[in-house]
């Protein structure tokens, strides 16, 4: 019964064995009821019979094979009493019961009574122009006769609902259960390195279906990551092979001469550089997709932030005589302040190394859709329309880039933090980097 064919089947028999149930008891009490008044009704006809028998007051014409009647074709007998008004037995189809008192005092013209301890259906009218009455009764056993010939056929007719319904189930459980097979086959193939396609079935708009479309979107998902990956590794290698054969290079040329010692020292060191600042940025990528970790949010101000960090990128803008100012009033949030000020510093050193002699950053308490945002904007040359996502993924360089991982890192902080980081055309004619909090969270 583990599987889902076997509980299925379980359940459905578990519940027409209870339909069985429930309709042979039904049917029993009804069938009951219906011959019971069936007799009743002919006991009381039995009566009128005996008035005509006894119009001219004989007790003598009356005798035990008179009083019979059919029911569904079976052929019964009912029995008689008369009794005077003390309830004494005066005349009987069983001899025996004459002079004998009627201990049982029946309730109403027709209906059950106990009589010498079994119970029987009766018909009691007084007979016309007598004190006495007649009491024409039949025993309840004889009824149940009845019952064999109908609860058979009722139970064969059952018994044949059971097979029908049970078959109808069967083919049904097997419809419902074809299309898990084949799915659990198609997961059981399923390789995301060698997929082709979509290996999985296609769906209908069913339950099952759903699933299967489900299955799909995620074998999608599994491939593209799968990809992603690759690409991810492939880039990775090749960003790092670049700067160690620099090194790797300069190394021999400084052993033969080729260069001075200053020189090589120089890209030696400037390549050292940028492989740390390229695993750096790694470990931080890897740390955000792989680690859960917990980040304490705090009331900070965002116009005291911007300004730290602006006071951070000064003496690099100074260096290359830019004007970098904070623009905004003070504007207190609930926020992980570490994590948002690090995307800051990021997009305002990208900035720094971009722009031609002017970085704004701005504070805005007002956004169509969000609940606040801080823009970094410059008056550089900005970008072309097909980098304005690329600039997102990782190793993508561009014109002035280090390690393409910036920018992914960046957004992928935003994600973190409920908010998004967009890019759009600065009033100043270059870039401008956008973080916007989503409204609510």
């Amino acid at each position: 019964m583990r599987t889902i064919r076997g509980k299925m089947l379980f359940s459905l028999c578990i519940a027409m064995l209870v339909t069985v149930a429930i309709t042979v008891m039904l049917f029993v009490r009804l069938i009951d009821d219906i011959l019971m008044n069936q007799v009743k009704a002919e006991l009381h006809g039995q009566v009128g019979k005996a008035q005509k028998l006894l119009s001219d007051g004989d007790l003598n014409n009356l005798n035990s094979t008179q009083f019979k009647y059919v029911v569904k074709g079976l052929m019964m007998n009912a029995d008689y009493m008369i009794l005077d008004a003390d309830q004494k037995i005066i005349d009987a189809s069983d001899e025996k019961e004459e002079g004998k008192q009627l201990h049982y005092t029946p309730t109403g013209k027709k209906g059950i009574a106990l009589l010498h301890g079994r119970k029987v259906l009766y018909a009691q009218e007084k007979l016309r122009g007598l004190s006495d009455e007649i009491f024409i009764y039949s025993p309840l056993s004889s009824l149940r006769a009845l019952y064999g010939s109908l609860m058979r056929t009722t139970l064969l007719s059952i018994g044949a609902s059971f097979v029908v319904i049970l078959a109808i189930g069967l083919f049904a459980v097997s419809r419902v259960v074809r299309p898990l097979n084949r799915l659990k086959e198609a997961v059981g193939r399923y390789e995301p390195s060698y997929a082709q396609g979509n290996p999985f079935p296609q769906g209908d708009r069913t339950e099952i279906g759903e699933l299967m479309t489900t299955f799909q979107s995620m074998s999608g998902r599994i491939q593209q990551h799968q990809r992603n990956q690759i690409e991810f590794l492939q880039n990775i290698s090749h960003e790092l092979k670049t700067p160690l054969m620099s090194i790797h290079g300069f190394v021999f040329a400084i052993q033969d001469q080729v260069v001075t010692q200053e020189e090589g020292l120089e890209v030696i060191t400037n390549q050292s550089q940028r492989l740390i600042d390229m695993v750096d940025k790694l470990l931080q990528l890897s740390r955000l997709e792989a680690v859960d970790e917990h980040w304490p949010a705090a009331t900070v101000d965002l116009r005291t932030m911007a300004e730290e960090a602006a006071m951070l990128l000064m003496p690099e803008a100074n260096r290359r005589d830019l004007k970098l100012t904070v623009e905004g009033e003070s504007l207190q949030a609930t926020i992980p302040g570490e994590q948002l000020f690090r995307i800051l510093v990021n997009l305002l050193q990208n900035a720094v190394r971009h722009t031609t002699d002017q970085v704004v950053i701005r504070v805005d308490p007002e956004v169509p859709g969000a609940a606040w945002a801080i823009h970094i904007e410059d008056n550089g040359p900005g970008l072309a329309e097909e980098e304005r996502e690329a600039v997102f993924e990782r190793f993508y360089t561009g014109a002035n880039g280090v390690t393409g991982l910036g920018l992914a890192i960046c957004r992928q902080i935003a994600a973190r933090l409920n908010g998004e980081l967009t890019y759009s055309r600065s009033e100043l004619g270059g870039a401008r980097f956008s973080f916007r909090k989503k409204v609510g969270e």
